[in-house]
């Protein structure tokens, strides 16, 4: 972290490039002394700096674009990239990393984000079949994925969801044939990458042996690298570690709630056969009016990628450094946005859709640095994913249950009036029971 803020203050402040070798030991040593007393660790008296979060939809867009969330304090001294990269370093540590997200280099910042866009756009285009193909591929690798479960009574729906979801986005993303990455190793993967997300938010946090091993994993289905750009997992962790869990949760307020309904399973098999733009966002005729869309978007309200988004600021009229965090999920469940069911998975909410509900829906964050894929494709990739795993677990034959307990433990989490809890940890809590016929 230290090294970090070194560059950027000796780049930003004395108007030379990092670690430029022409620098005076006077000068690199009043840049480490300012970094050091700024930020290491954290601020004066070895202190954090303040966290502010707001909850408010504009002040949150303020805080992405990296404008003052109060007038009174004046500009931001450092820069947006800057901001934005500090409270991301934990990943730089604990998966060596270094994309879009994570770097202070406003050049490489927008390169990077601008070649996720080429990238996007080439995975969607009818040269590779579109989203069609995409479908086809998800179908397969979890029809075949979910065959080994027949015969056994009860599987983890945490486990399912993430090797399929891992497996189609390798596919998607860098050309992975699904059979040469075992459904072993997927889980493995899957579970690396949860695992030193969380440690990364501990202020001990670094590499770990865990760490090695995923490196590892990744090497020997073909993704090895030598640079921190070149890391797969730049890519990785924002296409698959944040679509997993949006996924999961929608899957089981569609599939297992005991009011569920079966027009919605219909929309979404009509998607799964078609899947287009014009299909995920036409209005099917069916009592609610809901697309597929609706159901995705009420997901995404509900359960964000990221729940809070942090900026690392320091205001003119401030003497200390501040971390201010958005609050999404919060943003997302304001009941005099949302209605006074705004706990309430309804995608019919999204009919009476409002200027208000637009600003206020941020799941893949805003300003500038909006996440590429919220030109439609993580709302399309996740529509694909559901409906695929829709399509193969019938709650006719399965049912929900928290692991090592019983249907009864799980009817408030599948009650229509409760959301579900979005820590990480849930997820592994669920499983699905076959049915005695």
């Amino acid at each position: 972290m230290l090294l970090f803020l070194l560059k950027y203050y000796l780049a930003e402040f004395s108007g030379l490039r990092p670690l430029d070798s022409r620098l005076g030991f006077l000068t690199a040593f009043v840049a480490v002394s300012v970094a050091f007393w700024l930020f290491w660790p954290w601020g004066k008296h070895g202190e954090k700096p303040t966290v502010h979060r707001f909850s408010d939809p504009a002040v949150c867009l303020k805080i992405l674009q990296n404008l003052p969330y109060d007038d009174s304090f004046g500009a931001n001294r450092l820069s947006h990239e800057f901001s934005r990269a500090i409270p991301n370093q934990r990943l730089v540590r604990a998966f060596q990393i270094d994309n879009g997200f994570t770097t202070s280099d406003k050049h490489y910042g927008r390169q990077f984000k601008n070649e996720a866009v080429k990238q996007l756009r080439h995975i969607t285009s009818t040269t590779r079949g579109g989203w069609s193909q995409i479908a086809t591929v998800a179908h397969d690798i979890a029809s075949t994925y979910f065959r080994k479960f027949t015969s056994n009574k009860r599987a983890g729906l945490d486990l399912i969801v993430q090797v399929v979801t891992l497996k189609v986005v390798l596919s998607t993303f860098f050309d992975i044939d699904p059979a040469a990455c075992t459904d072993g190793t997927a889980l493995t993967i899957a579970r690396m990458i949860n695992l030193l997300w969380i440690q990364s938010k501990s202020e001990t946090g670094s590499q770990s042996d865990d760490f090695l091993l995923l490196k590892l994993l990744l090497q020997e289905i073909g993704l090895g690298w030598n640079d921190n750009k070149d890391n797969p997992l730049n890519i990785l962790l924002p296409a698959y570690e944040t679509l997993w869990r949006v996924v999961a949760r929608c899957l089981v307020k569609v599939v297992f709630r005991p009011s569920a309904d079966v027009e919605w399973l219909y929309i979404l098999n009509e998607f799964r056969a078609n899947p287009t733009p014009v299909t995920f966002s036409t209005i099917q005729p069916c009592k609610d009016n809901v697309t597929v869309e609706f159901l995705v978007n009420e997901a995404l309200r509900l359960y964000p990628p990221t729940r809070r988004i942090y900026r690392h600021v320091h205001l003119e009229e401030r003497q200390d450094p501040e971390l201010l965090a958005a609050d999404i999920e919060q943003c997302h469940r304001l009941p005099h946005i949302w209605g006074e069911d705004s706990h309430r998975y309804w995608p019919a909410r999204w009919l009476e859709e409002d200027e208000s509900m637009r600003k206020a829906f941020m799941p893949f964050g805003g300003g500038d640095w909006i996440c590429p894929a919220s030109s439609g494709f993580g709302t399309m990739m996740i529509g694909v994913l559901v409906a695929t795993f829709a399509r193969i677990i019938s709650a006719d034959d399965w049912e929900l249950q928290l692991r090592g307990g019983s249907p009864d433990d799980c009817s408030q989490i599948l009650d229509d009036e409760t959301e579900l809890n979005s820590d990480r940890h849930e997820n592994t809590a669920w499983e699905i029971v076959k049915r005695i016929q």
